[in-house]
This record gives C-alpha cells, structure tokens and sequence, in this order.
C-alpha cells in the first residue's frame, strides 16, 4: 500500500513541476540500507509547500498535531492518503543544545531520482540524513546504518557534509561528521 500511495502521489506531483524530493526511511530504502519504511517524508520548497499542501488536501486528509518542541520547522504537515501517514517538510529546522540547525533543502539538495513504474522519484541525500538523524533522538540505528555504507562505498555528496558543517551544529555532531569525512576518500 505504501509504494502505490508513493507512486501515485508523486505522478501527481511531478504534473506540478514543484521542487520537492523524498527523505528519511525511504531514502535509506532506495539505498538498501532498510526493508521497509513505515510512512512518507516529503521535503519540499518553502515557496512550493502552499502547491503542494493543496495538492495533498486533494488526494487524501490533513492530520492535526501539537507542535514538538524538538522542531522549529516552518511548515510541518501530516495527512493520511489511503492508509499510509505522509509528513510534508518545508524549512525543516531542528533544535539542538547549541541551537538550531536549518536544513538548507534546494534543488542541490536532490541527489539523484529513481524511477518506480514509470514515474521519477527524486530522493535526498544519504549525507544530508547522517546529518539529520545526528540531531534527532533515538536514531543512532540509522546513524551507524548511514555510517557503515558511507565507510563502505564511499561519499558521493561530500559538498552536502561540508554545507552542513557551515550550520549550526553540536560540536559532538561537528566532531563525528568531520572524521567521516576524513576517514573517506571519495
């Protein structure tokens, strides 16, 4: 159910020519890095997420939640689309104890598109969520997941760690993301 939600809703997206990719648990899918993702992450423009909210409201039912105080992420949407829990990210921002981290998500921010029956599915970066997750509690998993497969095969995105490193980040994260980075050539 989840990948034909996933295959339906981006065909509808892609008619609008708006710039938005996938994140989280089905990157790490599209990267065999995970079985199975639970739901959909979308990341989208901050000047495109009214579109595509719009477009959403459409195909299935906005949810409604209380703010988490982990998150300062300007635009933050839930909705159910046959079964399947999709969140909607536009200037997701996370707070840290040093501060906020501002994910700078543009079209260099898409690092490649798979194709599923037919339709283009534009995916973020493995390096932008090793990142990511480093900020959110209780995904060291997926952390050590990113990790291992970048050790292993090597950084495609180096830019995207270094962008990363530009922001506001928690000298711990800082730390690890930099001997990552030193310990890949490529």
């Amino acid at each position: 159910m989840l990948f034909d939600t996933l295959i339906y809703i981006s065909d509808k997206i892609n008619e609008k020519n708006l710039t938005w990719a996938l994140g989280a648990s089905l990157v790490l899918y599209f990267h065999g890095l995970v079985d199975s993702p639970k739901d959909i992450d979308l990341l989208v423009s901050l000047e495109d997420v009214e579109q595509l909210d719009g477009l959403l409201c459409e195909l299935g039912e906005k949810k409604y939640r209380e703010k988490v105080e982990l998150y300062s992420t300007e635009r933050f949407i839930e909705y159910s689309i046959n079964s399947v829990d999709l969140d909607l990210m536009a200037g997701l921002t996370i707070a840290h104890s040093e501060g906020l981290f501002q994910y700078p998500f543009d079209t260099a921010s898409i690092t490649e598109f798979r194709t599923v029956n037919g339709v283009k599915l534009p995916l973020t970066s493995l390096e932008d969520w090793y990142v990511l997750y480093q900020l959110i509690p209780n995904r060291e998993h997926k952390v050590v997941l990113i990790e291992d497969h970048l050790i292993k095969n090597g950084i495609k995105h180096r830019d995207l760690l270094k962008r990363a490193l530009e922001r506001e980040l928690p000298a711990h994260i800082r730390e690890r993301t930099e001997r990552l980075l030193k310990l890949t050539k490529y």
